[in-house]
């Protein structure tokens, strides 16, 4: 392979690299502040969820989103590969670098495509085009080097030293300068968003720590409740939610990225407030005209053991949800259609609804979403960064009053 076409191909995937990275650090700081952002390209549903993984408490190191560091390793990329395009002194010291650089990302992306796959259960498209970069990046160097037959274990510290800023080798300057400028630019960025979302380094904590100490406790009858995760989790969360309310909707999405990343500490359990004065006796304004109706039907659904296969399906949509559609989509998950009929003509599953609500009354809710974690009432959206905040002041609660 000639050497100038591998230099190309590095700097292309450079190039390619930066773009996607940076696309990734958008969707982190999109979350910081409860954002959605990226649209299809960001989870198809199903193991697809760019979202879960870039929200996920393994997608940072040193407290720098790994997106980030990608972006400023794609920057060193793009460095060594103009610097292997200035002369033929440069083109062994350069390509041996990037080999270099290369066997490191896919060694990280070896170990990351594992947290994916094992521990937060969901696959980033994103991500695996920039595992495909970097595979393809070392597949190119490691082909050149073979070719020409440098010893690379011989002549990668020789490559390294040749970085060392000197006169006689004026073209390292372009390299420091491309790596400091793009780096201190990328950090700078970093620290002015998330100063915008969440204030000074290590504000929010004490802010959240002030918070719960000041929250009186409350307690959930959750019995019979749909939930998800170990019955004996350190963390307790309960949502009073709304089929049809908006902000549910997009809490709903957050839930999973939350939920994707507390698996053996969390248990999630949901509960009814719909803003509909048919049931709702907490309410003095019909908000969502036949919610009482859909919290009844995903109740009927909970009887069939198909709740979470009806919520997903609710929630689903882009468009706000149509209460005529509900035989259709009970069908659509499985539900026979006799029970389910029958649950919802005697009044078994608004039974269920009304009960959430009078403990919604007792306990202080008024709006949706509401959370309940660990006896703390919290009102609105929790995105991933809040909730681990949160999460972090209650495990120390809990720790110092067992």
């Amino acid at each position: 392979m000639k050497t100038q076409r591998v230099a190309v191909w590095c700097l292309l995937v450079s190039i390619l690299g930066i773009g996607l990275s940076a696309f990734l650090v958008f969707l982190h700081l999109g979350l910081m502040r409860g954002e959605l952002l990226g649209g299809v390209a960001c989870g198809g549903g199903g193991a697809f969820n760019c979202h879960a993984v870039t929200g996920s408490s393994w997608s940072q190191f040193l407290g720098i989103p790994l997106a980030l560091w990608g972006l400023i390793g794609y920057i060193t990329v793009l460095a060594l590969s103009l610097l292997s395009l200035q002369s033929r002194e440069w083109e062994t010291d350069a390509l041996t670098l990037l080999w270099g650089v290369a066997v490191v990302f896919v060694t990280v992306d070896a170990v990351l495509f594992s947290l994916m796959v094992f521990v937060i259960r969901f696959l980033c498209v994103l991500c695996l085009l920039t595992y495909a970069l970097n595979l393809s990046l070392l597949l190119a160097t490691w082909r050149w080097l073979r070719q020409t037959q440098v010893s690379v274990w011989k002549h990668l510290p020789v490559a390294v030293q040749s970085l060392v800023p000197s006169s006689r080798r004026p073209a390292t300057l372009l390299f420091w300068g491309i790596l400091l400028v793009g780096s201190s630019t990328t950090m700078g960025l970093h620290a002015a968003t998330t100063f915008v979302s969440r204030g000074t380094l290590g504000s929010l904590q004490p802010q959240m720590r002030e918070f719960v100490e000041k929250q009186p406790r409350v307690a959930v009858d959750i019995s019979g409740d749909p939930s998800l995760g170990p019955v004996d989790a350190r963390f307790q969360v309960v949502e009073f939610s709304d089929f049809l309310c908006a902000a549910c909707n997009r809490m709903s999405k957050l839930n999973t990225i939350i939920l994707a990343n507390h698996r053996d500490d969390t248990r999630f359990v949901f509960k009814h407030f719909p803003l509909d004065t048919t049931c709702n006796n907490q309410i003095t304004r019909l908000v969502h005209p036949g919610a009482c109706d859909v919290a009844a039907a995903s109740e009927c659904a909970h009887r069939q053991g198909k709740f979470w296969p009806f919520h997903d399906r609710i929630f689903g949509g882009k468009e706000p949800y149509k209460p005529v559609n509900l035989e259709a989509d009970a069908r659509d998950v499985g539900l026979d259609m006799q029970p389910f009929q029958h649950c919802m003509a005697s009044g078994e599953g608004m039974t269920a609804v009304k009960r959430d609500i009078a403990q919604a009354g007792e306990i202080g809710v008024t709006s949706t979403p509401t959370f309940v974690i660990n006896g703390v009432r919290i009102p609105g959206i929790l995105n991933p960064s809040t909730f681990e905040d949160l999460t972090s002041v209650l495990g120390e609660a809990s720790t110092q009053n067992p």
